[in-house]
């Protein structure tokens, strides 16, 4: 069974269209839609925003469920020139940005850092080019903090330059995931750029042509995966 995460009610909108869903439960105000995708056992849930939240839908769907994997979607903030409005990132690595105990740890106490699965990783970069989706691959930088000023931007940078995106629940699903032993990838849709103003995109146009995007791109992520076995 695959777990599929979303931050938008919007996201898990798209997803369910490809779905054959078979029942639905509640646990915590955690709606959990399990069904099938091209006769795979999927399992489907919201995790809103934040990290707290994002912890918590993750570690229902742990705890409930037998999981082969967990796929990520979401929204992100661009922080590289490459990137354009509705471009994807896949994750290399993740790394909550807003942790910080160096008055006791020192460099050490900056960040807490995982790794997404690398199977995960590559299904998913063949998958975007079968959709003819641009996609980047590399940190991704997770915080409560929803960017919007200078020195957010200047901040992130310059305690970890190598990331590439920037967004609010992928730490904590990484975090728990991890712990839980399950393999996993985020999967993050740019909205916007720090480099690009001129590619702005109404937010609720946006919303729904990523949301579509993410979810043919799950759809074609299950298939590939299942198909290998």
């Amino acid at each position: 069974m695959i777990g599929i995460i979303a931050a938008m009610d919007a996201e898990v909108e798209q997803i369910i269209q490809f779905v054959d869903v078979t029942k639905k439960e509640t646990i915590a105000k955690t709606e959990l839609i399990y069904g099938t995708m091209k006769n795979v056992d999927v399992v489907i849930c919201k995790s809103g925003v934040g990290k707290g939240n994002a912890s918590m839908a993750t570690t229902i769907l742990c705890m409930k469920n037998q999981l082969d994997g967990i796929i990520n979607i979401g929204t992100a903030g661009g922080l590289i020139q490459e990137e354009k409005v509705l471009d994807l990132v896949i994750s290399e690595d993740i790394v909550q940005a807003d942790y910080d105990t160096s008055p006791l740890d020192g460099q050490e106490g900056l960040g807490l850092w995982y790794k997404a699965d690398n199977r995960l990783k590559e299904k998913c970069k063949e998958a975007c080019e079968q959709c003819g989706i641009s996609y980047h691959v590399g940190t991704i930088a997770s915080q409560d903090l929803f960017m919007a000023r200078q020195e957010d931007f200047n901040r992130v940078m310059s305690l970890f330059p190598s990331s590439i995106c920037s967004e609010m629940e992928a730490g904590a699903i990484a975090q728990v995931a991890s712990t839980f032993n399950v393999p996993y990838v985020i999967v993050r849709s740019i909205s916007d750029t720090i480099y690009h103003n001129e590619n702005a995109m109404e937010f609720s146009k946006y919303v729904s042509l990523a949301s579509l995007q993410s979810a043919k791109l799950v759809y074609t992520l299950i298939e590939d995966l299942y198909e290998e076995k």
